[in-house]
């Protein structure tokens, strides 16, 4: 499948020059890093990118003038890569969210877009191991998660996993990720308009009125009535006059 040389790199631990981190001390590795990255070890053309899709999840105003906009996407990406004769050594697939918020309509679908393509690409990419980040998953390991392999080289080895830390966290996303309540309800709220075909602000408007009991929210779950009250509270979206 891959040759020695290409085993040895993916069996190392991650150059800390790669590693991105946030001030909150959360680890990933950049989009064009991961890209470059690809193309270090396999060559160019000795990999594929495929979006097997891409999906509006929802795009949702944050007044009432339409000026600026959150908008949602979720895509599916395929990674495939290859032996240096061009035959597939493996194919990975994964899928991600992009989100955009407070942005002009145009921009925020743009940057949302990308970004999912972009969290997929990376989140397929780490199944290649630590050279792609999957150490950084247990709170920014900086060692190798993988190190060794039963199969690839040609030296013997005893224990694959003796080199192995205490693990700590691995999540599902290369950033831990810690949502507010207000958060959490703001995302339920649009998930739930976008499904229904509901305006944001006339859902936040029926409520500012006390008008809880409404034919169009009646059928909704009793989690998400608290959700938009929450949100109501937390001034997270504006009452439309």
């Amino acid at each position: 499948m891959f040759t020695e040389k290409q085993i040895t790199q993916l069996l190392a631990p991650i150059n800390a020059k790669r590693v991105l981190r946030d001030g909150k001390g959360n680890a990933h590795v950049a989009q064009q890093d991961v890209t470059a990255h690809l193309t270090r070890i396999f060559g160019f053309g000795g990999w594929d990118k495929q979006v097997l899709s891409v999906e509006l999840v929802y795009e949702s105003p944050r007044d009432e003038t339409g000026k600026r906009w959150d908008v949602c996407y979720k895509a599916l990406v395929r990674l495939t890569v290859k032996d240096d004769q061009g035959n597939v050594s493996a194919v990975y697939e994964d899928g991600s969210m992009g989100v955009a918020q407070n942005q002009t309509r145009g921009d925020a679908h743009d940057l949302a877009y990308k970004s999912a393509i972009s969290l997929s690409t990376k989140r397929a990419a780490k199944d290649l191991g630590d050279q792609f980040g999957l150490s950084l998953y247990n709170k920014g390991q900086m060692t190798a998660l993988v190190g060794a392999t039963l199969v690839g080289l040609p030296d013997k080895v005893e224990d694959v996993e003796a080199h192995v830390e205490q693990q700590v966290s691995l999540g599902n996303d290369e950033i831990d990720r810690s949502p507010s309540p207000a958060d959490v309800a703001r995302d339920e709220l649009r998930l739930l308009c976008a499904d229904r075909g509901w305006k944001l602000n006339d859902v936040a408007a029926t409520f500012a009125a006390g008008a809880a009991g409404n034919n169009s929210l009646r059928d909704a779950d009793s989690d998400q009535i608290t959700a938009f009250v929450e949100l109501l509270k937390a001034g997270m979206v504006t009452v439309a006059a």
